[in-house]
């Protein structure tokens, strides 16, 4: 990561686009604890947890739970689905087991699945089924935030509408935050509020999800947007090149080799983050604005060619 800078408001969704190797399961990683900064911080509530110990580490996971990629993978094939949803109960409140037990029986309704499924074992389980039982999992603590890292990608396409569909429903009865990592833009329209747009670790575009994906400032959004199946044709001009990798370099921008209005300076000058629309940023210098001694130059030529007329 290199610079990156996200706020994330309560009940709110925020999308992390960019395709592989751009940096967005290293923030969800950070942000869990899971991978160290070298610099910079992450404030929850203005509370500094960038270096927090264990200790604190078990406190934070009440506030901050994670949905992984693989449903697989992310359930110990060894326990029971009610055994796998008591554990953290048990730990961080103290629940008996009959309560712990009661309880994920309640997650588990509310995921769409029978409470009577605690007794069975994941391997019993289709793939949509055990990601909502992960879901429940990470809901069980009554988290403000939660991570998903690629929940639907991994799954089939019917099944993973209604994944989104219940994660948007269990967010506007409960009131939590969303990190939604995703490689695909067109999944974050419809869950996110705001997307941000990763590249080689760095932020290229941020904004309302509406204005990002609707209006992109940034070639490489552009280019994400034009990578998304569709049954309309496309203009031959909106279909991004092929390329070597991003360049990941202190200078210039990450997507010079492949960007299709590439300038001089982008090889060499990095670009900052320019305001785009309402509340928007993009980092590209096609959005820089003109130098004012050339704006002074038009002027007065203008000026004359109207006085000689």
């Amino acid at each position: 990561m290199d610079g990156v800078d996200l706020t994330l408001d309560a009940g709110e969704t925020l999308g992390l686009v960019g395709e592989s190797g751009s940096g967005k399961s290293t923030l969800g990683n950070a942000l869990l604890g899971l991978a160290e900064p070298t610099a910079g911080r992450i404030l929850l509530h203005g509370d500094d947890i960038t270096h927090a110990p264990p200790r604190k580490r078990r406190t934070l996971a009440r506030h901050i739970q994670v949905v992984f990629q693989d449903p697989y993978g992310s359930l110990n094939p060894s326990r029971t689905v009610g055994d796998t949803l008591a554990e953290p109960l048990r730990f961080h409140f103290g629940a008996t087991r009959k309560e712990a037990m009661r309880r994920a029986g309640e997650a588990l309704e509310r995921v769409g699945l029978p409470a009577a499924v605690t007794a069975r074992y994941p391997r019993q389980f289709s793939g949509g089924q055990r990601q909502r039982i992960a879901i429940a999992r990470a809901l069980l603590l009554e988290p403000e935030l939660v991570i998903c890292d690629e929940p639907t990608s991994a799954l089939d396409l019917s099944v993973q509408a209604q994944i989104l569909n219940l994660l948007l429903t269990l967010q506007r009865q409960l009131g939590f935050a969303y990190l939604f990592v995703s490689h695909d833009i067109d999944v974050v329209r419809h869950l996110a509020h705001r997307v941000a747009v990763l590249l080689a670790g760095r932020l290229v575009e941020e904004g309302p999800v509406d204005q990002v994906t609707e209006a992109p400032s940034h070639p490489y959004t552009r280019a994400l947007l034009a990578a998304v199946p569709t049954t309309r044709r496309r203009r031959a001009e909106t279909t991004p090149p092929p390329a070597p990798p991003p360049a990941r370099s202190a200078t210039g921008c990450p997507f010079v080799t492949r960007c299709p209005s590439v300038l001089d300076r982008c090889a060499t000058v990095r670009p900052p983050l320019r305001p785009t629309g309402v509340g928007g940023v993009a980092a590209c210098h096609l959005h820089a604005p003109e130098p004012a001694s050339r704006t002074a130059v038009t002027a007065r030529t203008c000026s004359t060619t109207t006085c000689d007329t």
